[in-house]
């Protein structure tokens, strides 16, 4: 199976736990005389969780590369494994270290960036209005 990775990080070792999640989007209404209706408006952006340990004497050189990463601005591709490539925004990155520092155990997660390639934050709605 192929290394997860995000930007320029691989990961040493693939996370025990991984999880992506999508959403689809519905809104509700009520019709007098006719009753609920609802309508698909699509989905929202997925959000990949998940939870790994670095071990080794290198434990915690692993974790502060994987810190810089997280303190870049900007989106990046994200690569997990057995799946497509998803450009993502890292959002949450937890220190959940134990013991004597020998492993130490994170947590992460990243929101897709639903938006057209090249715009970000309010970039895709601004062109709506220009």
């Amino acid at each position: 199976m192929a290394a997860m990775r995000y930007k320029s990080y691989v990961f040493p070792h693939n996370p025990a736990r991984l999880e992506v999640e999508g959403k689809a989007l519905v809104a509700g209404a009520h019709c007098p005389g006719y009753g609920p209706v609802y309508q698909h408006l699509g989905t929202a952006q997925r959000v990949i969780t998940g939870e790994g340990s670095f071990f080794g004497p290198g434990a915690q050189g692993d974790y502060a590369a994987l810190e810089q990463v997280f303190f870049q601005a900007g989106p990046g591709m994200l690569f997990l494994p057995a799946m497509t490539p998803v450009r993502a925004f890292f959002t949450r990155l937890a220190y959940l270290g134990q013991g004597d520092g020998e492993i130490i155990r994170y947590a992460f997660q990243f929101v897709e960036d639903l938006a057209p390639a090249g715009q970000t934050g309010g970039g895709a709605y601004a062109d709506l209005m220009g």
